[in-house]
C-alpha cells in the first residue's frame, strides 16, 4: 500500500501554476492535502542546448518538413541527460513509495523496482495521428519507440481522456491503461446563485485560448464585430491567453484582448475569474481541439459553450449539447448563428444550459481525483 511518499517527475516545476495548463500543481498539491509527502522533480530540458537545437537542427526539421512538432525534447541528448537526472533522483529520495510521471516520455522501470505510473493527456503517437492527422516521419519513429518502450514498461498508463485511454489501450498492447476522469483546475468554489444572478444578466461573452487557437479568435472577432454593430452595442468580447499581436487584430470599444493570465499573479489571477465569473459564455471553436480544460473549467462554473463537437469532449460530455451549441465549423456564419441564438435565449433557457454546464463537471475536482489515484496505487 503507497499511503506516505511518492516522487512526481513533471516537465517543468510543479510548484508554478502555469506548468502544463495547471495539472502538475493541483495534482502534487491534492496529493500533499492527503497527507503524501511528495518529492518534486522536475525533468525541464537544459536550456542551452535547447536553444541550440533550436537555430539548428529545428531550423533543418521545419524547412523539409514543416508538419513536425519534433523539438529538443524528444532528442536522445535529451533523453539522455533526463535519464541521468531521474537516476540521481531515486538515490536523492530513498524513502519513496512510487514514482509517478506526468508525461509519457520518461519513465524508471529500469532504473528502479518502485512502481512507475505514468500520467498525461495524450501520446505523441495519438497527437500525430490524431491532432496532426498525418503519418510519423522517419526521424519521429525513434521517439515513438522510445515512448512505446516506456508505456509498455509502466505498471499503470492513466489519462486525462477516454479516447485518449482506448488508443494507448489499443496501440500499446501491454499497456495497463486506464481514464480515472478529468479535472478542473481551479481553487475556487463555484457559488451557483451568485454565478447564474450575474450572468444571467450579462452580454460579456468570453474567449480562451492561446495563439495556436488563431483562427478561431479571429473568426469569433469578425462574427462578434458584425453582430455587434446590428444589435448588441452594449456586448462585449473578452480573449484571454492570446493578445493583439497573435491574433493580429487591435483593441476596440466591445473586443479586449488580455493575453496570458498568470494565476500565480493574484492581480491577473483575479481578473481572470472576474472574467470567467461574468461571462454569459465561452466560446472556442478550432477545429479537432477547442481548449479542452479552459471549457471544462468554464463549464464548472456554470457557463455554456460554444464549440465543435470535436472527438474527446464529446466522449466526455455527450454528442448532444443540452449545455450550449456545437457548431459544424469555426466559420463566421456559423458562429453569427450560435451567439444570435445563445443572447435571445431567455432566463429560464440560458439558467437551464447552465446548470447543465456545471452538472457536467461538478464531479471533476482535483480532491475526487486524489481519491482515485489513491485508491488505484492501494491495489
Amino acid at each position: 500500500m503507497i499511503d506516505k511518499e511518492i516522487t512526481v517527475y513533471t516537465i517543468g516545476d510543479s510548484k508554478e501554476v502555469k506548468t502544463w495548463s495547471n495539472v502538475p500543481y493541483f495534482f502534487t498539491k491534492a496529493l500533499e492535502a492527503k497527507g503524501i509527502k511528495i518529492n518534486r522533480v522536475s525533468l525541464e530540458e537544459n536550456r542551452i542546448f535547447r536553444f541550440l537545437y533550436k537555430y539548428s537542427i529545428y531550423l533543418w526539421i521545419k524547412v523539409f518538413y514543416p508538419k513536425s512538432t519534433h523539438g529538443y525534447f524528444r532528442s536522445g541528448l535529451n533523453r539522455m541527460l533526463i535519464r541521468k537526472k531521474i537516476k540521481n533522483s531515486i538515490q536523492d529520495f530513498p524513502g519513496s513509495e512510487a514514482n509517478v510521471f506526468l508525461t509519457y516520455s520518461f519513465g524508471s522501470k529500469n532504473l528502479s523496482p518502485l512502481p512507475c505510473i505514468l500520467f498525461g493527456d495524450w501520446t505523441y503517437l495519438y497527437q500525430i495521428q490524431n491532432l496532426e492527422k498525418r503519418k510519423p516521419y522517419w526521424f519521429e519513429k525513434m521517439a515513438l519507440r522510445r515512448e512505446k518502450q516506456n508505456i509498455e514498461q509502466a505498471d499503470q498508463v492513466l489519462s486525462l481522456f477516454p479516447k485518449s485511454s482506448a488508443f494507448i489501450s489499443l496501440n500499446f498492447k501491454r499497456a495497463p491503461a486506464l481514464y480515472l476522469g478529468n479535472v478542473v483546475n481551479t481553487e475556487k468554489q463555484a457559488d451557483a446563485p451568485e454565478l447564474m444572478a450575474k450572468k444571467t444578466k450579462s452580454k460579456q461573452l468570453l474567449f480562451i485560448g492561446g495563439k495556436k487557437y488563431k483562427q478561431a479568435a479571429r473568426h469569433l472577432v469578425q462574427a462578434f464585430q458584425e453582430l455587434n454593430e446590428l444589435e448588441w452595442q452594449d456586448a462585449e468580447l473578452h480573449l484571454i491567453g492570446i493578445n493583439t499581436e497573435d491574433a493580429g487584430l487591435p483593441n476596440s470599444k466591445s473586443v479586449f484582448f488580455h493575453g496570458y493570465l498568470d494565476k500565480n499573479i493574484d492581480s491577473q489571477n483575479n481578473l481572470y475569474y472576474s472574467l470567467l465569473s461574468s461571462a454569459r459564455v465561452i466560446i472556442n471553436t478550432q477545429n479537432s481541439w477547442g481548449a479542452f480544460s479552459a471549457l471544462t473549467e468554464a463549464m464548472f462554473f456554470y457557463t455554456p459553450v460554444i464549440c465543435q463537437a470535436f472527438e474527446e469532449f464529446t466522449e466526455t460530455y455527450g454528442k448532444s449539447c443540452d449545455f450550449g451549441y456545437y457548431v459544424p465549423d469555426d466559420s463566421v456564419t456559423h458562429l453569427k448563428t450560435a451567439l444570435t441564438q445563445m443572447l435571445a435565449q431567455n432566463e429560464k433557457q440560458l439558467q437551464k444550459q447552465m446548470k447543465n454546464a456545471h452538472q457536467k463537471t461538478k464531479d471533476f475536482t482535483w480532491e475526487n481525483y486524489a481519491n482515485r489515484f489513491l485508491e488505484l496505487l492501494s491495489k
